[in-house]
């Protein structure tokens, strides 16, 4: 239905408001999420000067995902851990969405920081 049918039909109060202006504009479609491309790791040991040195040297450079993906797919097993209950794919797709951010601070203070992008 082009634009001046609506309008006049609605004039002619064949339709209401809310119908007239579903015509014209329609739904709004529901953006897919993006994609990350690279990830990003930082590791941080209490009290290790050489180690985080060392760590921060090894990933200074962004990992490209199809490393993770490859090494996700070969490496975890089918439950990632037994309070967090995550299965491989549905980690694999979280990683996988450009904007994550993930902090974990564990028992013994070390922090890990990953973000994709």
């Amino acid at each position: 239905m082009t634009k001046n049918e609506v309008l006049t039909q609605l004039s002619n109060k064949e339709i209401s408001k809310k119908e007239a202006y579903k015509l014209l504009y329609g739904e709004t479609k529901q953006r897919k999420p993006r994609r990350a491309h690279f990830l990003k790791v930082k590791i941080r040991v209490p009290d290790e000067g050489p180690a985080n040195f060392f760590l921060g040297l090894i990933l200074f450079f962004p990992i490209p995902m199809f490393l993770v993906r490859m090494v996700l797919r070969r490496f975890v097993k089918d439950e990632v851990t037994e309070q967090f209950q995550m299965s491989k794919a549905e980690l694999i797709r979280l990683v996988s969405i450009r904007g994550v951010k993930i902090k974990v601070n564990t028992h013994t203070n070390e922090k890990i920081y990953v973000r994709t992008f």
